[in-house]
């Protein structure tokens, strides 16, 4: 864990954090695969959209700056639908495979549909999976009992052997790093 307090999005900026990209990457490929979907866009497409995205960010994101009114996750919507839009543009002008038929496809779901709890939801489930290896089994159950189950602390301890004030202490230790992760994330 980075002793810095910077920001993973400062971290980002800095050569000397090749570690930032890859805890980024790690953390939001898997909503920017999402993105690609709802905009009709699947499989080794959605892979290629995803890592073309990533590419473009690693030019832009030097001169990011937050506007007021404006997160960042709505910069990288914009940067992603604006690389859906001119994927399936080069589609369309690519021969379509015979076919014996047409068949009709319902429209995906508008991309801004996406609410704020489920971006949230997503990117938390995310982030307890990158940081689970990093805490010791009896950590993570008592932080799962307590925390993710939310059962009392005593019945927690008294399953696990462990002392309350242990299950507190999981609670926290687990708690902070999962602040540290998603800090300057949560817009």
């Amino acid at each position: 864990m980075p002793t810095t307090s910077l920001t993973l999005l400062d971290r980002l900026r800095r050569p000397d954090h090749p570690d930032a990209w890859d805890r980024f990457v790690r953390l939001y490929a898997p909503l920017l695969l999402r993105w690609a979907e709802l905009q009709g866009v699947r499989g080794a497409d959605a892979e290629d959209l995803a890592q073309a995205v990533l590419l473009k960010l690693l030019r832009l994101l030097p001169d990011y700056a937050r506007e007021d009114g404006r997160s960042f996750r709505g910069w990288l919507f914009t940067i992603c639908r604006n690389e859906c839009r001119d994927f399936q543009t080069r589609r369309g002008t690519r021969p379509m495979p015979a076919s014996d038929g047409l068949s009709t496809v319902a429209a995906p779901p508008r991309p801004d549909e996406l609410d704020e709890a489920e971006y949230r939801r997503r990117l938390v489930r995310r982030v307890l999976e990158l940081v689970r290896p990093d805490f010791g089994a009896p950590t993570w159950a008592a932080f799962d009992g307590f925390v993710l189950n939310g059962r009392p602390a005593a019945e927690v301890a008294a399953e696990l052997g462990l002392s309350v004030n242990a299950v507190y202490l999981a609670r926290n230790r687990i708690l902070t790093r999962i602040r540290a992760e998603v800090a300057g994330l949560f817009d």
